[in-house]
């Protein structure tokens, strides 16, 4: 209220003189009229002495609900984001950058679109949905996901009424199922075991741990359809470099369970030395060493 009466003060009143000072005292305040008074401190004109002048105002409060309040009370919803990922649970930790990602988005869109809010938020077994006041504001944070995470996108449109005119009135619904990866995961590229590295703008950048190379895709490459997921990036091991001596195998050892292994040195992609701990996948009794993981350790964290 306090906030409503100076918007409405600024508004209605005018000085036609400078050097006039105005102080407003709040007299008496009731649930929908509050009383001020205001008194002008100054010189109304320059024949006259400097003086002050008081006058009472009433300022009378009408409550009432905008439309857009109205309609997400309501529980109005034009779309419905769900989200769900392949052959596993969306983790709460993903849920939580969505859900910052849909408000920051939902925010941004209000200004020019008064429909631009999220009803509801239903967490559930499945995934999580949203249902979104606008259908727009809701296509543009399926786009936005979409690219980011590389999933897979499905509309449907169902028919609920029409408005006044007569115009039929559909509710969309959007499902993005993510793959069933995601940054720090290894999967099979050619049947060659690879770790992701980063995923966004439709594209997915991975590491091959064969030939020790980066590469980017996206879903036109043929390569594409030949990915297979491995496994989870909690499969990965950390290990320390035990020796390291100049044209002989690095010997390191599993933080776990201590176990010694030694390896070549032309498998690590910067220099080693003893004391450094780095991080390995063994698949069928192979040991691959893995690229330098403290970006994905930020990613993940």
């Amino acid at each position: 209220a306090e906030k409503q009466i100076e918007i409405i003060l600024d508004q209605e009143i005018k000085l036609f003189t400078k050097g006039v000072s105005l102080v407003i005292e709040e007299e008496k305040k009731l649930d929908r009229v509050t009383h001020l008074i205001m008194t002008a401190s100054g010189k109304s004109h320059e024949s006259i002495p400097s003086h002050d002048e008081q006058y009472p105002v009433e300022i009378r409060f009408r409550y009432g609900t905008c439309d857009t309040c109205g309609m997400m009370r309501g529980g109005y919803y034009e779309s419905i984001l769900q989200i769900r990922a392949a052959d596993r649970e969306i983790s709460d930790d993903e849920k939580k950058v969505f859900t910052t990602k849909v408000t920051d988005m939902t925010v941004a869109k209000y200004k020019s679109d008064d429909r631009a809010f999220v009803t509801m938020i239903d967490d559930n077994k499945y995934g999580i949905d949203y249902y979104i006041g606008s259908e727009q504001l809701a296509k543009d944070i399926a786009d936005e996901f979409e690219s980011q995470y590389i999933a897979e996108r499905k509309e449907n449109y169902k028919l609920v009424g029409e408005d006044k005119t007569g115009k039929k009135k559909y509710r969309t619904t959007i499902l993005l199922r993510l793959p069933r990866f995601s940054i720090g995961d290894f999967i099979f590229v050619n049947e060659q075991p690879s770790q992701v590295l980063a995923m966004g703008h439709n594209n997915l950048t991975y590491y091959n741990l064969i030939r020790r190379e980066r590469s980017t895709i996206n879903p036109k490459n043929v390569r594409w359809r030949t990915i297979e997921f491995l496994a989870s990036l909690t499969e990965r091991r950390e290990f320390m470099v035990v020796t390291h001596v100049f044209g002989q195998p690095v010997q390191i050892m599993d933080s776990k369970n201590f176990d010694v292994t030694e390896v070549e040195a032309s498998v690590f992609d910067s220099e080693i030395a003893s004391g450094v701990k780095i991080h390995g996948l063994l698949i069928e009794e192979q040991l691959y060493i893995l690229p330098d993981q403290t970006i994905i350790d930020v990613i993940k964290n």
